[in-house]
């Protein structure tokens, strides 16, 4: 393995996490897709299911993440905390994590806490987690200054 491509995300609504996603990572937008048919049951799972798709690149560097609702899918809306066996989290690197903070707050973001420094093994890095529209955890990691 070289990389991970793409963080996937599936969301209640499209156009909010779009909306969140966008304007923390300021970069490109792909879609929204519509997708249905025998090869989007085959690789999801859900025969019939129509699948919205979008994906946000990240302004600098490599970051994608991909935004999936799933219409027809499972009823089952799973609570994201980390502190559940499975649940997964996105970390996103940010040069400034004061000013991006104070953005994501200025349109209604909730931080868990205020910024901390972390320790080993990343020693010096700020860190702090917001929510996106559902819930899930995005971690907000300012490497130090050299």
């Amino acid at each position: 393995m070289t990389s991970i491509h793409h963080v996937g995300i599936t969301v209640s609504d499209m156009a909010r996490s779009l909306a969140f996603y966008e304007d923390l990572l300021g970069g490109e937008r792909l879609g929204p897709y519509e997708r249905s048919g025998p090869r989007i049951d085959a690789v999801t799972g859900y025969p019939g299911i129509v699948v919205r798709q979008a994906f946000v690149r990240a302004q600098e560097g490599a970051t994608v993440v991909e935004l999936l609702q799933y219409d027809g899918g499972s009823d089952v809306v799973i609570d994201p905390d980390n502190g559940h066996v499975g649940a997964a989290h996105v970390a996103i690197t940010v040069t400034d994590l004061d000013a991006t903070l104070a953005r994501l707050r200025a349109n209604g973001t909730t931080a868990l806490s205020d910024p901390i420094v972390a320790s080993e093994p990343m020693a010096g890095h700020r860190v702090v987690y917001v929510l996106d529209p559902d819930r899930v955890r995005v971690e907000l990691v300012e490497p130090p200054a050299h």
